[in-house]
């Protein structure tokens, strides 16, 4: 039998047809919103996470700029406060150093050192009255934290003092590298690198040959040559010491020493004083051996001639 597409049964069979397929696109399109709904959702987590961990390196990286300042500021007064924790808070107890120099005369030295190494270097400074060391940070050249690491590289500019006369100056470029401790959160210093160059050397260790160049009855000659820190390089000078002895072999009676235009008595008990432009007794200028020529000359150069540069004085015989 054939139907009538215009007929009630054909419009009956078209309708509920067309209802089964709006259905069926209808569960699609819900299926389909669904899904892309939960991939949003899931993208949208994901960004989060990222930019979340993002404002948490940035908020670190404002923390280990902190604790830099508050470490460089300890460290500078650290001649008055005498507080060598304040330093040694912001190092994690496995610190490690490395630490490359470069002096007036551009002589290179490598030191590397830990946690121990640096607390004694402190221990030092605090033990050495008068001594201090400005240390100021002039720029920042790298601030960067990725998760529990942060990395800052810094340029600073140091000067040692002792008793408000200084006896270096230089500059370093320092490279820090922190990590946040698991058990306290805390930001540590768990290396450092520097390196260092030394601008200007005004006070510090000397070092002087000796050449005997005669011997007398009464008398004895060294020709001296010392080496000096004088700012922005080392000179060298050289002197003449003459010893005279009133007796033979310097037993008994007046020991004179003459240094270019200086005089000084060398007592029997190793006293030596310098004797003023009237030939009277002047002040007292060291406490040396009684009878040691050499070390008589060493205490004469470190405590009067060069008393301006030498800290010490190194004897190459």
């Amino acid at each position: 039998m054939i139907y009538s597409f215009s007929s009630p049964h054909s419009m009956r069979i078209f309708q509920s047809t067309l209802s089964k397929l709006c259905f069926v696109l209808l569960v699609m399109f819900s299926f389909s919103l669904f899904y892309s709904t939960v991939y949003a959702q899931k993208n949208t987590t994901k960004i989060s996470d990222e930019e979340k961990q993002k404002a948490r390196d940035k908020a670190a990286e404002v923390i280990i700029k902190k604790n830099l300042m508050e470490f460089a500021d300890a460290y500078s007064k650290l001649g008055d406060t005498k507080d060598v924790k304040a330093v040694m808070t912001h190092m994690a107890k496995d610190v490690t150093s490395t630490l490359v120099t470069f002096n007036i005369s551009d002589r290179g030295s490598v030191l590397n050192s830990d946690y121990e190494g640096f607390l004694s270097y402190l221990t030092k400074i605090t033990r050495t009255d008068g001594l201090k060391i400005n240390y100021s940070v002039k720029e920042i050249l790298k601030n960067e934290v990725k998760g529990v690491i942060g990395v800052i590289v810094y340029v600073v500019e140091y000067a040692i003092t002792k008793d408000k006369e200084v006896w270096s100056k230089g500059t370093e470029t320092v490279s820090m590298v922190f990590r946040n401790e698991k058990q306290t959160s805390d930001w540590k210093i768990a290396h450092y690198s520097v390196i260092g160059t030394e601008d200007e050397r005004i006070k510090g260790v000397c070092s002087c040959e000796l050449y005997k160049s005669s011997t007398g009855t009464n008398s004895g000659n060294y020709l001296v040559k010392t080496i000096v820190p004088s700012g922005k390089n080392y000179s060298t000078s050289v002197s003449n010491f003459e010893f005279l002895y009133e007796n033979q072999g310097g037993q008994g009676g007046e020991r004179t020493v003459r240094v270019a235009d200086n005089v000084y008595k060398w007592t029997q008990t190793g006293d030596i004083f310098k004797q003023n432009e009237d030939g009277t007794q002047g002040e007292l200028v060291a406490k040396s051996h009684p009878n040691d020529e050499v070390l008589a000359i060493m205490s004469i150069l470190k405590n009067d001639v060069y008393s301006e540069n030498c800290t010490n004085i190194n004897l190459k015989r």
